[in-house]
């Protein structure tokens, strides 16, 4: 299905098409499972599928005043079935998807409206006093879920060139077009936190856009920009915030009614269809909105796993030592980084995406495929992605988790005009045109990886991403090993010529580094926002008696994050026994142990004190990603 309308501004750096990569090693063997048990299997399709597909038949979300969102589960899916599909290729998934997405359209209204709420018009937040407050905020998702039968039924027709599902498609925003002309409103009074999770329907319009050329899907988008830019900060304002300094926990006066203001998925959702504007558009001014997310991000939310956010908000996350952070904004830190680096190139995009694939993505995976933690801990267990909503099988993060593999699998390897761009060094076979790049094993344990590549295509350089944590990377071509301060440097990539097939042996500097914390250490008052919504509500996922009371350290070995489980045989007494190396003169060494189902299990000596102290670890992603009732698993502080 082609565009009737191109870019303005195309990605410089292009990543290789879903079929034309394999992910290999532990992590494609945990995409394998996910994929059969959550996308392929006679469950997966006859009982999951078929859940998210009959809440648009049941159709009760605004029965509940504060608003449901299962009409964003069916989308979640079938976005993830259709990268799913573009990855294996089978011709049988493709069929289940048809037939869902026809199925989902016979549930359409007469007038063509398809939601799991049954009024077109009930778009707006309810008032405070016919709000469920046991249910802990006001909201509505109706046109959050629209977002997400709009992206998921444009992905269907993208795949299976159905012109039948990209009218539908159209529909489904026509219709919302009519009801804000209708109600005499913007989309930003529409939903909850001042439209902002409504806002995010820019990236799907900007798909329907370039594939009718209809204008009036653009115009949307940019009177949502502009109400993004608005000289008077009247919230959401987004595009104006990210260009200034402050972090996104200070562009909101906290008040009761709207806490929430600074949800951190929905918020990376939007950025999403910003970076969409700008290659649309051409407009830099929302690039620079994206580039200054980021580097706000990085410098008041960024977490020790490699997320962003706290507890579901952006509320200066790097502050809190007990790491409570949502996969879903894992899965959208990393699309932000991707979409990032495809438009710049810069390396710090990729270190960032790695970072949280390997520590915080993977430790919301769980390896049975079947399930998903919802919030990810740096001590004690991770919360589990029970089912939401009144469902049994659909949870928010889980609905997504294939959608991060399969950018991870576009980010492993990318190409520009001047060469090929090895971003990640996990395992993958990748092909594009005739070349073929293959990463091999040993990044977790020993850190010796080779790069193999066939058919290089004449004049492209091959360019391999230089970690920062690495303070010495070799690298041997031929029977010569360089050390990477003699081979040229650009943008944080060390560049190698390639005439002709060659394999690369690199390796990393994997010495432990041991990180003294510098959050803040006081006890939280008992109006944080931490207290009062994650440890005395029912949920309890931040039991008071596990959180931090001390100044604490913890330990990176290359690019992952070590924690000690019982999985492992780490004792409960030990683990939590209070004892640190904080603030300590140390010295750290550890040798990689040979070890089964996990990223990397590692012995470390930790000296201090005169004396030695010997600990099993094992990779972060490992320690707890199960279905866990045990408070007291894992901890990452030492």
């Amino acid at each position: 299905m082609e565009y009737k309308v191109k870019y303005a501004v195309e990605n410089t750096y292009h990543a290789p098409a879903l079929d034309n990569v394999s992910l290999d090693g532990l992590i494609g063997e945990k995409f394998d499972k996910l994929i059969y048990e959550r996308v392929t299997s006679d469950f997966a399709i006859d009982v999951i599928l078929r859940e998210a597909e009959d809440c648009f038949r049941d159709r009760f979300d605004d029965e509940y005043k504060f608003g449901l969102w299962r009409s964003e589960f069916w989308g979640k899916l079938i976005l993830s079935a259709c990268r799913v599909c573009r990855y294996t290729g089978s011709d049988k998934l493709k069929s289940t998807i048809k037939a869902s997405a026809y199925r989902l359209l016979s549930f359409r209204d007469a007038d063509g409206f398809l939601s799991t709420y049954r009024n077109r018009k009930a778009v707006f937040m309810p008032t405070q006093e016919k709000a469920a407050f046991d249910h802990g905020w006001r909201s509505n998702w109706n046109v959050w879920g629209r977002k997400y039968t709009l992206w998921a039924m444009l992905e269907c027709a993208q795949l299976l060139d159905d012109k039948t599902l990209l009218d539908a498609s159209a529909q489904i925003a026509d219709i919302l077009l009519e009801d804000l002309e209708e109600l005499g409103i913007h989309i930003r009074e529409t939903g909850c936190k001042y439209g902002m999770p409504s806002g995010s329907i820019m990236k799907p319009m900007l798909v329907l856009y370039r594939l009718t050329g209809d204008k009036r899907y653009l115009d949307l988008c940019m009177s949502i920009a502009d109400n993004w830019d608005r000289d008077d900060d009247k919230w959401p304002n987004l595009i104006r915030n990210a260009l200034g300094e402050a972090g996104p926990a200070d562009w909101y006066e906290s008040t009761e009614d709207e806490e929430w203001a600074a949800k951190a998925y929905e918020m990376m959702s939007c950025f999403d269809g910003i970076c969409e504007l700008y290659r649309v558009t051409g407009n830099k001014r929302y690039l620079d909105a994206c580039t200054g997310l980021y580097r706000q991000l990085v410098k008041y939310e960024l977490n020790i796993a490699g997320n962003v956010g706290y507890c579901e908000l952006f509320h200066n996350a790097k502050k809190y030592p007990d790491m409570a952070t949502e996969a879903c904004d894992a899965i959208h830190w990393m699309r932000l980084c991707y979409e990032l680096f495809s438009l710049t190139g810069e390396a710090c995009y990729a270190e960032s995406f790695e970072k949280s694939y390997v520590n915080a993505f993977m430790a919301s995976a769980n390896e049975d495929g079947k399930g998903s933690a919802f919030f990810l801990r740096s001590a004690g267990r991770h919360w589990n992605g029970d089912a939401q909503c009144q469902t049994k099988y659909q949870h928010c993060c889980l609905n997504n988790l294939p959608r991060g593999f399969a950018n991870a699998a576009e980010m492993s390897v990318m190409e520009s005009d001047e060469g090929y761009f090895v971003n990640l060094y996990t395992m993958a076979t990748v092909r594009l045109g005739n070349t073929l790049i293959r990463v091999g094993d040993h990044y977790f344990d020993s850190g010796r990886v080779t790069v193999s590549i066939r058919n290089p295509e004449p004049g492209k350089k091959l360019y391999l991403r230089v970690p920062d944590w690495s303070e010495n990377m070799t690298i041997r071509i031929d029977e010569t090993t360089y050390n990477q301060s003699e081979l040229n440097h650009k943008n944080g990539y060390v560049e190698v010529d390639v005439s002709g097939d060659i394999t690369l042996w690199l390796q990393f500097d994997m010495t432990p580094r041991v990180i003294d914390f510098e959050g803040e250490w006081q006890d939280l008052p008992a109006d944080d926002y931490h207290i009062r919504r994650w440890c005395d509500d029912d949920s309890g996922i931040c039991r008071r008696d596990q959180m931090v009371k001390h100044p604490t350290a913890h330990i990176y070995r290359g690019p992952i994050l070590l924690s000690r489980s019982k999985r492992i045989g780490s004792k409960e007494e030990d683990m939590f026994s209070g004892e640190t190396v904080y603030g300590k003169e140390r010295t750290c060494e550890a040798q990689w142990l040979q070890g089964d189902r996990k990223l990397a299990l590692i012995s470390v000596t930790l000296t201090y004190d005169g004396k030695a102290h010997e600990y099993t670890m094992c990779d972060y992603a490992s320690a707890a990603n199960l279905a866990l009732e045990d408070a007291w698993y894992f901890n990452v502080f030492i």
